[in-house]
């Protein structure tokens, strides 16, 4: 999986940005969402390599879209870790099942639903 540049959740633009020393308050953490300015940080430190990386966007991209709904979980952050480490994995072992990804001579995968 590559990290980008931006992604959108509920309709906003959300810039993604790899940053040292991610913080929410005087709190080190491995990546923070902010709403007001419309950014998700991602730690560079820490030794934290990509696919955690990869995993702190998704764990990110969830808490976005669970403010977007409006919705209140009392146990928010468990239900946000367990999940943005499993659409990861999904993700990551059945990507080409879920999308047109072109192999190295750009064809389309032919194990798309319906084909």
């Amino acid at each position: 999986m590559k990290i980008p540049k931006s992604v959108r959740i509920g309709g906003v633009d959300y810039q993604v940005e790899l940053a040292e020393n991610v913080r929410i308050g005087n709190e080190i953490c491995f990546g923070s969402i902010d709403y007001g300015e419309s950014v998700i940080a991602i730690s560079t430190t820490d030794g934290v390599g990509h696919q955690h990386q990869c995993i702190t966007l998704w764990h990110e991209i969830l808490h976005g879209i669970i403010n977007h709904a409006c919705m209140k979980l009392d146990n928010e952050e468990d239900v946000v870790e367990v999940l943005s480490k499993g659409i990861y994995q999904v993700l990551q072992d059945n990507g080409r099942n879920f999308f047109d990804i072109k192999d190295q001579e750009g064809d389309a995968d032919a194990q798309t639903m319906g084909e």
